[in-house]
């Protein structure tokens, strides 16, 4: 299997991001939403682990999100299966949607954090000082309501993402999925 993409397939390094960025998005947003309810359930200390991890997450999984993003937009991509005109556009409006959910989160997270006067802290190993003096409350406010918007594209074009995953399996035998997975070509 070759490295990069080509009009046949996807390569090696397309396959392994998009997979590396699908468990990365799975865990912070699992992580996020939990922070979100044990704060909605008044749980403050639970809240702080939860947000921690996130945090902690997030900034050990930036260089694959950016990377994935990147990769997409730099490589070839393989020809799209045929199918009617509404779904093809509907599969790539989904594609470029989540590439731009990813960026947003990729740059709304750690600015928020920042805007709010505080330093990014990675599992209490490294930790990225704000590059703001004092807390913006005008840029957090900006993101944070980037990072809920990108949050919320995220979980609706996962699923349609996954819908469009299972249309190929399932419908079409297009081998799409084959080609987003390792292993041998039939």
């Amino acid at each position: 299997m070759q490295w990069t993409n080509t009009k046949d397939g996807y390569g090696w390094l397309s396959i392994a991001l998009h997979w590396l960025a699908a468990i990365a998005v799975g865990v912070m947003l699992t992580t996020g939403f939990q922070a979100d309810f044990a704060g909605d359930a008044g749980d403050r200390a639970a809240r702080a682990t939860l947000m921690w991890w996130h945090i902690s997450f997030g900034a050990t999984f930036f260089i694959i999100l950016l990377a994935r993003v990147i990769s997409h937009y730099t490589q070839p991509q393989p020809t799209p299966p045929k199918q009617a005109p509404i779904l093809m556009f509907l599969a790539s409006a989904t594609h470029h949607i989540l590439l731009a959910a990813i960026l947003i989160q990729i740059i709304s997270g750690p600015l928020a954090i920042w805007s709010g006067g505080r330093a990014i802290n990675m599992f209490d190993v490294l930790s990225i000082p704000s590059p703001f003096a004092t807390r913006n409350e005008g840029v957090h406010e900006i993101a944070e309501t980037l990072h809920a918007v990108g949050r919320w594209a995220l979980v609706g074009f996962i699923g349609l993402h996954i819908l469009g995953a299972l249309k190929h399996v399932f419908m079409d035998d297009s081998g799409r999925f084959r080609m987003a997975t390792p292993g041998k070509r039939s």
